[in-house]
This record gives structure tokens, sequence and C-alpha cells, in this order.
């Protein structure tokens, strides 16, 4: 639906407006949340779960601790700076995101509510926004505005309209789309890789949106680090906190006791080619009901290669899911692969 039609303010003017904001720079603004005593107050039960992979929430789905109370303060109709906060679309661990629209202009957006309850989880948060507000690129979800109150932050962002890319393949789709997508994707990461000097670290189905145009829009940059070389870690056990991300795309790198590669642009090569699976098999090439036999599979390389794939995407497959980090395609031998070509 065009933003136009969304021209008038959803909800009724409060009776008191905002409180005098205060702008630290262009991204990040100390805000009073304004109360709609107008607007309905809906109950959280436990069926707005079911919202968990509505569109831009999926971006909520590396937070690895448990669920913040759903007790929150926010309801329908409230506002802060200039937006109107509307319906839960998802939740994190310590944050929610809603559905909201920028009063100005009715432009729909997501807004990620991050309580403060978990001085780790801040500074994680704050890494994250530093990373993600200096990243623009047409297949990034882009970072609008910082809010602050006293307890919570808000990040207002792209409002994806049509899901994830989990929610697009539950059947396999045909080369030809998931190659339009793919590209996209690639693309994304090439900008990362070359231009950002920074790896994603958490490449998944989950963490690509698409917007009301189908295009791609990566997000979650909550594991985003900058790129660094192959380094050895102390010894530790297997899915060490040091490492993140979401076991069914993880390297065989990340999952060794010792030798992991932490910052390196192989592991999100490798996380494209589970996902480039995923998109033509309708499944992940690595998966079982038990962490440990997952890990050995993608230790092992254990996976299936159909035959009615085409020889072009067989070969590309084989160079992303390559055992040896050394040797997996760098984006750049991605993009220039003869499938995508």
């Amino acid at each position: 639906m065009k933003d136009k039609e969304y021209s008038t303010h959803p909800y009724p003017s409060p009776s008191t407006s905002t409180s005098p904001i205060k702008k630290n720079d262009c991204w990040r603004s100390k805000c009073q949340l304004t109360r709609n005593n107008n607007s309905a107050s809906p109950k959280i039960t436990s069926k707005s779960w079911e919202n968990m992979k509505s569109p831009a929430a999926s971006f909520l789905a590396s937070f690895a601790c448990s669920p913040i109370e759903k007790n929150d303060e926010e309801q329908e109709g409230d506002e802060i700076d200039d937006y109107v906060i509307d319906k839960i679309i998802g939740y994190g661990g310590f944050s929610i995101v809603r559905k909201g629209f920028r009063i100005s202009d009715g432009k729909k957006v997501a807004i990620k509510i991050h309580k403060r309850d978990d001085d780790n989880e801040d500074e994680r948060l704050e890494r994250e926004i530093n990373i993600w507000k200096s990243l623009d690129h047409e297949h990034i979800v882009r970072l609008e505005k910082v809010l602050e109150t006293d307890n919570a932050t808000f990040i207002i962002c792209d409002y994806c309209e049509n899901g994830n890319l989990l929610d697009h393949v539950k059947n396999p789709l045909s080369e030809q789309e998931a190659k339009k997508i793919f590209r996209q994707l690639c693309e994304a990461v090439r900008y990362l890789h070359q231009d950002a000097r920074i790896c994603h670290k958490d490449l998944k189905l989950e963490n690509i949106l698409l917007d009301e145009n189908n295009k791609v829009k990566l997000c979650d940059f909550g594991l985003a680090i900058c790129q660094q070389p192959m380094i050895e870690l102390p010894m530790s056990p297997p899915m060490s906190t040091a490492v993140g991300g979401s076991l069914a795309y993880m390297a065989p790198e990340q999952l060794k006791s010792s030798n992991r590669t932490i910052g390196c642009p192989s592991t999100d090569i490798w996380s494209l080619g589970i996902i480039l699976y995923a998109l033509v098999i309708g499944k992940l090439p690595f998966h079982d009901d038990y962490d440990l036999r997952l890990q050995q599979k993608i230790l092992n390389g254990q996976y299936e290669v159909p035959h009615h794939l085409s020889s072009d995407l067989q070969d590309l497959l084989s160079h992303l899911l390559d055992l040896d980090s050394r040797q997996r395609y760098t984006i750049q031998q991605v993009l220039a692969s003869p499938w995508l070509n």
C-alpha cells in the first residue's frame, strides 16, 4: 500500500504535547513518551507470540536470553517524537518490535523498543547501533532514528511489508526466483565486506526481509563486528558464547574448540551457502533434533545436493560450503560465478 494513503494521522492527537526534544546529533534524540488517552490499550497475551515471524520482526531472532515480561509500558496510540506506536509485531530477549507511523507523513516504520535492564545487553545494543547507523545500502534495512527515554531505547527503521525469507521457503523456489533474491543478498554482503569492512555473523533466512516491492533488505547487526583475520582462541567447549549466531548456519571453523574464526568474512560466505541451499531445496542442508549431532554433520560436511540442480548451481554451492575456509569463495567470486551471470 502506498505511503500517501496513510497521510492522515492514524490516531487522534493526544491532549498533551510531547516535551521539548534535545537533539544530541542527527540520529539520536532524548524524548518523552506521551500517552494517547483516546487509544485502546490491548492486553498482551500468549497469543501475541503468534506474531514472532511477522514482517520487520525477524531481526530479533539472534537474542538468546529469556523473553522479557509482557507488561510493557508502551501502548497503541502512544507517541514519541514524530512517531505513533502501533501494534506489536515481535518479541526478543530484551526488546519488543512494534509497527509504527511517522506523524508528519504517515509513513509506516518498525520500532524496536529495548528496555534498559541489563548492562551487557545495553553495551551490545550500543555496538549494534554504531555499526548499523554507519551503513547505507539499498539492500540493508535503514536505521532512521534512535530515540531515548529514561528507561528504553527506541530504534526507528524500515518497515518491510512482505515478511522474511523463512516465510518464503516452505516450498523450493525455482533457480530463477532464487537467483534474483540471492544476488540482492550478495550485493548487501559485498557492501559489508568490501566497503564497510564488516562481518554480519548472523546471516540467516529470518534476518532477510522483503519490502513491499519484494526487494531484499538485510537486518539485525547485533552480532556484527569489524573484520578480523583468522584468530586462535583458547580451548573452550563447542558453542561458546564468543561465537554467537545460529547453529544451523554456522561454519565448521566456528564450531571447533580452537582456531575459531570470529570475524572472518568466510564465515558469512558459509552462511550464504546455507541460505542458497534453503531457497532452492526448501530446507536447510544441515538439520537434526540434537545439537551435538547437528554440529557433527556440519563438521563433516554431510549434506545432499539433488541432481536436478543445474551444474552451475551445484558448483557454486560446493564453493560456498567448502569445509576449508581458505578455499571458500570470497564475495567477489560469488558474484562473478557462472550461476549468477
